[in-house]
């Protein structure tokens, strides 16, 4: 056998068995792409699925959830509502308790004055003294502190200064006095005509 024939047969054996190799290698790495590909196919569409399913149990999730939150908000805001109703109610009724209070005032003042001014000078005197004072000293005190509305808070405040005026002017605390019945008469009327404007905001 000639050298050109043995080197000939060695080239054939050596290309077939590279090509045969290389042919083996990319046969490999085309498996491996191909798997590849089925599998990141298969992970897509899991993802996909696994996407359209949460969106599902989402909508099912708002679903349960949805009344629930309503209920909460509903009774959250009945709750509140019914706080500011009841401070409401609570203002008002005190508000009206206050002006209950200074009608039954106004009264016993109208009362005492009246009596007081209706006859001469007698031993009760230093006792109706003293409760005309105190009684028209507390009034003025109680409309400072109780009556929050401001053209009630004047009214009131001219009705005490002007029946203090009256009450205690003249001949008042003299041993010498002598009834009065047109003071006693502008007395009640001023305290009728307070009485009204008050009895008009209860």
């Amino acid at each position: 056998m000639s050298e050109d024939k043995v080197t000939e047969s060695f080239f054939q054996k050596v290309d077939v068995f590279t090509f045969g190799k290389i042919s083996d290698d990319c046969q490999s790495i085309h498996d491996v792409i191909k798997e590849d590909i089925l599998t990141n196919e298969g992970l897509q569409d899991a993802i996909v699925l696994l996407n359209e399913n949460l969106i599902n149990n989402s909508d099912n999730i708002i679903k349960l959830i949805l009344p629930v939150v309503s209920v909460v908000i509903g009774v959250i805001l009945g709750f509140l509502s019914n706080r500011i109703h009841w401070k409401l109610t609570e203002k008002d009724k005190k508000q009206r308790e206050s002006l209950e209070k200074l009608s039954e005032l106004i009264d016993d003042i109208e009362e005492i004055s009246v009596e007081y001014w209706t006859k001469d000078n007698n031993d009760n005197d230093n006792k109706n003294e003293v409760y005309i004072k105190s009684k028209l000293r507390f009034i003025e005190k109680f409309v400072r502190i109780k009556i929050k509305d401001s053209k009630l808070k004047t009214e009131l405040n001219d009705f005490v200064s002007d029946i203090y005026d009256l009450a205690t002017g003249d001949d008042f605390e003299s041993k010498k006095r002598k009834a009065s019945k047109p003071k006693a008469i502008s007395i009640s009327y001023k305290c009728a005509d307070i009485n009204a404007t008050v009895s008009s905001q209860i």
